[in-house]
């Protein structure tokens, strides 16, 4: 095994530990899920979370946070928007989170990719880039001009500056982009890098700018999503870019996308004015870790009650809830497809 390898495999046994400590010992999230703004110059349809909303500028307050994150046993958090490459500070922060020894990792459209290359290079752990559609058509589906192009450059330039960083696609798979699933695996595997594909989550917009917004719309119909998952399904055997775990894209497959979600045993979720979501709840949030002690949230009976009537609920078909669900349960495909992820 090469001394990468080992590294990266080393990074797993050290996430693992914190899983086993988290769910048996301390009984406390350990990563930080960070909506860093709503802001966003494109107009993803898929999109819940771009919109107006209150946002925490003051720097210090979020680097504040972040040490009292680490102190209490926090190991890893992602930002997340909106575009948080449109915030000014974005570059202290991640230096500062980097700093304090977090994983960080960032999820961003692409379009100013080539622009912060250097930057993310340099700061980050891991970088998600979101495409839909692997050609000029993704220009059209996120109405900005030239972001297609931009994507694919800034890919490239990151890539050249740090090869050692953790890269991939996030594909969400609507009525408007299912048939470029196969294209979307040869654009991964052409750049070297992975990706992850993931349903739409329905609901109302989160911060909308008109009344009544929503997303449920473009889901593919149950049969035509079980096509599809069973496509991706079926190209994984012979495609390893796919990150997704079998058991993953088997409850799409199979039209029953049932799991126990232990989302807020595993992590919590920032919004930009510093509120902790309750997912179950939006209207009165956990507390707000800009103005509050965050160990005081993280002992709330909100956060307990949410944390246990969570495991009824399965509304989110997000990858990332529904994998890091799995993986709480020590489903063991997803543990052997999340240490191969980790390792290739």
């Amino acid at each position: 095994m090469d001394a990468e390898k080992l590294r990266r495999s080393w990074l797993f046994l050290g996430g693992l530990k914190t899983v086993i400590r988290s769910r048996f010992f301390i009984k406390r999230p350990f990563f930080i899920s960070h909506l860093i703004t709503t802001r966003c110059f494109a107009s993803c349809p898929t999109c819940l979370w771009r919109g107006d909303s209150p946002e925490e500028n003051d720097t210090a307050k979020v680097i504040d946070f972040y040490h009292q994150a680490k102190k209490l046993g926090f190991v890893s958090t992602t930002f997340w928007g909106g575009e948080p490459l449109l915030r000014g500070d974005i570059g202290e922060i991640l230096r500062a989170c980097q700093d304090l020894g977090l994983v960080t990792g960032l999820i961003t459209n692409g379009y100013l990719l080539p622009r912060y290359a250097h930057l993310l290079a340099r700061d980050l752990g891991f970088l998600i880039v979101s495409i839909d559609i692997p050609s000029e058509e993704h220009d059209r589906l996120r109405g900005v001009e030239g972001m297609y192009e931009n994507v694919i450059l800034g890919i490239k330039q990151v890539k050249y500056e740090n090869p050692r960083l953790k890269v991939f696609i996030n594909s969400v798979i609507s009525q408007l982009n299912y048939p470029y699933v196969e294209q979307l695996v040869r654009l991964a595997e052409d750049l070297s890098i992975a990706i992850t594909f993931e349903s739409v989550n329905q609901g109302l917009v989160e911060f909308p700018r008109k009344e009544g917004e929503t997303v449920v719309a473009l889901r593919l119909p149950q049969e035509k999503e079980k096509q599809i998952f069973g496509l991706i399904h079926e190209l994984k055997k012979d495609h390893p870019s796919i990150n997704n775990s079998e058991s993953y894209l088997r409850l799409f497959q199979k039209g029953n996308v049932s799991y126990r979600c232990h989302a807020p045993k595993i992590c919590i979720r920032v919004e930009p004015d510093g509120s902790v979501t309750n997912c179950l709840d939006r209207i009165h949030p956990l507390g707000n870790v800009y103005e509050q002690k965050l160990s005081s949230i993280l002992e709330s009976l909100q956060l307990k009650w949410l944390q246990k009537k969570a495991e009824s609920c399965s509304s989110c078909v997000d990858s990332g809830v529904v994998e890091s669900s799995l993986f709480w349960d020590f489903n063991l495909e997803v543990m052997a497809n999340t240490l191969r992820f980790f390792v290739k």
